[in-house]
């Protein structure tokens, strides 16, 4: 299978496994909104997100040992199916087992620290209807389900590494689907906080034992391969790691603090319809990024063979793919506005269409910087550190007074004013400096084109909703969100797909009508 089959294949199995939790999460919120009371939820939903932040106690070893291993691979050829010589082979397994070792050190230590901060933070949580035990039980259980997470993680920095990109997501589909599945029926079955969290728990572990199974079935040479800890190759990953570890920090300071500042400022009562918005356009975020999660491995392996060119082509396809999806979502979802939030959760859970512009700015500049980004990295490149901890600490800074004079909006301006100044600007620059692509390049290539696609989504979608052609605000929803996919897939056709795909596609079609 040729990279770019392997990358399509990987998208479209991680773009298949997030739709499936997207459809399982849209039907869990409004689940969540009617079987427990607003401070419950709100307390649910701090947890929920918060446990995700803990995965920082990898301390960057997974962006490293997925590079190193993938750098590996790239000595044996930048074709995915090239056998693996002995040297690689050697070289892989020591690398696998000295990640696993650090791994299970790493669990133990998340689970510690990340449960006894979490009681020290709860203490302080103005809680009314909620018990200090319950949620605090909730929480631990959430960071066990973390450190299994933790614990998984070096079988899928094995198989992603070497090329099987998509298998993690398959098999993470289908545990989340399982585990969303169980939380909707617990729901419906009374259950609280610690019943949810003991679901997410199950699941997380099970999704570890599948994962070491499959990498056990795909690449079995790797483990006849008895690997030994390589103690100079850990201490070499130990900057590396360490930069990339602070480089996430800071990003989750800039997008994964806001909950804080709300429970703190206003009460969690106030936290459901702030993150219900910016769920909805997290999710365009997730699936615009998808594919350049997926081919930064691919990158590693043609930066190692010195094929810059197809360097590029990756990386402007990546741009061109991700800034269209957030470009004709958010539009749709700006333009709909209220109507989608009254379909989806009832009427009075919007937030207002000021946030709601403010998290579609975000994302969408994040979706451009973590294109780039994913593809600068993957050259070894981890250079970012100082300045996403900048944008955290100003994020941080400007949260308590914004938020004091502006409440949610100023909350949500925080966040955008600290990527501004910081990530937003730096990122690009430095990245597309790294991939050796000129700026010029880049705003004629992919963002003149997406303007155009924004735009023209933004009047196709408003233009029907002026002259209400629809009769209820479910056929306006649909209709929209009908229009915006049919504007991006003609995008997509034009700007993303080569024309060898477009003639092997339109070739496919007659066969296929026969």
């Amino acid at each position: 299978m040729s990279v770019t089959k392997r990358i399509a294949f990987g998208a479209a199995a991680s773009w298949f496994s997030r739709g499936v939790t997207i459809v399982l999460a849209l039907v869990l919120m409004p689940v969540l909104f009617h079987h427990l009371p607003k401070e419950e939820l709100g307390v649910w939903l701090l947890l929920a997100q918060t446990s995700a932040v803990i995965f920082i106690f990898d301390l960057g070893l997974g962006t490293t040992l997925i590079r190193r291993i993938a750098l590996a691979k790239g000595k044996s050829g930048s074709d995915p199916q090239a056998p693996l010589n002995e040297e690689t082979r050697r070289e892989i397994a020591d690398l696998v087992e000295s990640g696993r070792q650090v791994y299970r050190g790493l669990a133990v230590v998340t689970f510690g620290v990340s449960s006894v901060a979490g009681f020290i933070y709860l203490q302080h949580l103005h809680l009314t209807t909620v018990s200090l035990p319950v949620a605090w039980s909730a929480w631990c259980i959430l960071c066990l389900s973390a450190a299994f997470g933790v614990w998984a993680e070096v079988w899928y920095c094995l198989l992603f590494a070497v090329g099987y990109v998509g298998w993690n997501a398959v098999l993470g589909s289908f545990v989340s689907t399982v585990t969303l599945l169980c939380q909707i029926a617990v729901l419906y079955l009374g259950g609280g906080l610690i019943a949810l969290a003991t679901v997410a728990a199950a699941g997380m572990c099970a999704q570890r034992y599948l994962l070491l199974g499959f990498a056990r079935s795909r690449r079995p040479e790797l483990f006849k391969i008895r690997g030994v800890f390589n103690g100079p190759a850990v201490r070499s990953m130990i900057s590396p790691s360490l930069r990339a570890w602070a480089t996430a920090l800071g990003i989750i300071m800039v997008l994964n603090t806001d909950q804080f500042f709300i429970a703190s400022l206003s009460g969690a009562a106030q936290i459901p319809a702030y993150r219900a918005a910016y769920l909805v356009l997290y999710n365009l975020y997730t699936l615009a990024l998808t594919t350049a999660g997926v081919s930064s491995v691919f990158i590693s392996h043609l930066w190692q063979a010195g094929q810059i060119g197809e360097v590029h082509r990756v990386v402007v396809r990546n741009l061109r793919l991700g800034l269209g999806i957030m470009a004709a979502g958010g539009a749709c979802i700006l333009v709909l506005g209220p109507r989608l939030f009254d379909v989806w959760l009832g009427r009075g859970n919007f937030i207002g269409l000021p946030i709601l512009g403010i998290f579609f700015v975000l994302l969408f500049l994040e979706t451009q910087s973590g294109v780039i980004t994913s593809g600068s990295r993957a050259t070894e490149d981890e250079a970012f550190a100082p300045w996403a901890l900048g944008a955290g600490v100003l994020k941080l800074t400007l949260s308590a007074p914004l938020g004091v004079h502006f409440g949610l909006l100023g909350i949500a301006s925080s966040t955008l004013i600290a990527q501004l100044a910081t990530n937003d600007w730096y990122m690009v620059f430095r990245g597309l400096q790294r991939l050796r692509i000129s700026f010029e390049s880049h705003l004629v290539n992919v963002i003149l084109p997406v303007a155009g696609l924004f735009v023209a989504v933004t009047i196709a979608v408003w233009v029907p909703l002026a002259e209400n052609l629809f009769a209820t605000e479910w056929e306006e929803v649909l209709a929209g969100g009908a229009i915006a996919g049919i504007l991006l897939a003609a995008f997509m056709w034009l700007f993303v797909l080569e024309p060898g795909h477009r003639h092997l596609f339109s070739a496919w079609r007659p066969l296929a009508r026969s």
